[in-house]
């Protein structure tokens, strides 16, 4: 901003804010929006030329506006992706926008949760290409040697150096432990920043890759995959209470995620449901090809993983013997 030192201009903009039960236009929303950005800019050259805060830093305030901003606009996005496929490519932007303006942070929170968001979204709008390309960045991504939260002296070792080589003072010395080793075993910063760059590498040929690369198995084989080790994942996670208390499912082998089914259950009826879904979409990756392996693996483990064991052993030599 040219005038970064009258901050109260941004008072001065002038707009129209609907009144009773009448809808904002298209253009008074934007122009809501346009007025929100041009705020935020004016806060972060504001605290970053006058206050001295570092560039990935500003008022409390606006961090949680930025937050409930994106919020908006993915569930925007997602709506009018479900009425008109032409969206989808917006909403995957404010996705992009997201990961490209947070802080560079160690932290595995970083980019699973969007992009496990963003494929499920993809999953059931049917936009087979598109999760097929982030289904397989999510996957890379999770091979970057990342922080874990649990490891807390590990963490504080860590961020303490990151203070030490930008020759800043550590404003939570005091609650640090006094271990001041340099960078700890167990977490490779040049191996880090290496995945890191490469994850944005790959982000920037999204839409020539997801358009037109993979072929009709490649699409239908990551669906399945999704289902059977994301969307089956989750629900067991979060019903896995409710089925260990259920009169009549019993662990078998030892596997916590095969369950023999005595009762008609609905929580059965919805995991059931699941593995059909995945089944389905490994029948048609068989259907284009049958020369890959891998294919018969998953469906495979995928049959063994319902409680169809001896279904499952045909497809599991079938794997064996292409491989």
């Amino acid at each position: 901003m040219k005038d970064i030192k009258n901050i109260d201009n941004i008072k001065k903009i002038k707009y129209s804010r609907p009144t009773g039960r009448t809808k904002p236009t298209f253009n008074e929303l934007k122009k809501y929006i346009d007025i929100f950005k041009h705020s935020h800019d004016i806060d972060k050259e504001y605290h970053q030329k006058i206050k001295g805060l570092p560039a990935n830093k500003t008022a409390i305030l606006f961090d949680e506006l930025i937050e409930n901003y994106y919020e908006i606009l993915i569930n925007a996005f997602k709506k009018l992706a479900k009425y008109n496929k032409k969206y989808t490519n917006e909403l995957v932007s404010v996705y992009i926008e997201i990961w490209k303006i947070s802080p560079k942070l160690k932290d595995k929170d970083y980019f699973s949760p969007y992009l496990y968001d963003l494929c499920e979204f993809l999953f059931y709008n049917k936009e087979l290409g598109k999760l097929t390309f982030f289904y397989n960045l999510m996957i890379f991504s999770r091979e970057i040697p990342f922080l874990t939260n649990n490891d807390r002296e590990k963490t504080e070792n860590y961020l303490r150096n990151e203070h030490l080589r930008n020759n800043e003072e550590d404003p939570f010395e005091e609650f640090r432990r006094a271990d001041k080793n340099e960078i700890y075993d167990g977490f490779n910063i040049i191996l880090f920043n290496q995945m890191y760059e490469k994850f944005f590498q790959i982000l920037n040929f999204w839409k020539e890759r997801a358009d037109s690369l993979y072929s009709k198995d490649e699409m239908f084989f990551m669906g399945g995959l999704f289902v059977l080790d994301e969307l089956i994942d989750l629900f067991y996670i979060k019903n896995e209470k409710k089925l260990s208390e259920i009169k009549g499912f019993q662990h078998a082998d030892k596997n916590k995620n095969i369950y023999n089914p005595i009762f008609d259950d609905k929580i059965y009826s919805e995991l059931t449901a699941y593995y059909d879904i995945a089944l389905e979409y490994f029948k048609k990756a068989l259907m284009y090809n049958q020369c890959n392996p891998r294919y018969f693996y998953e469906y495979a483990r995928c049959l063994k993983n319902s409680g169809r064991s001896k279904d499952a052993e045909l497809f599991f030599k079938k794997a064996l013997d292409l491989n």
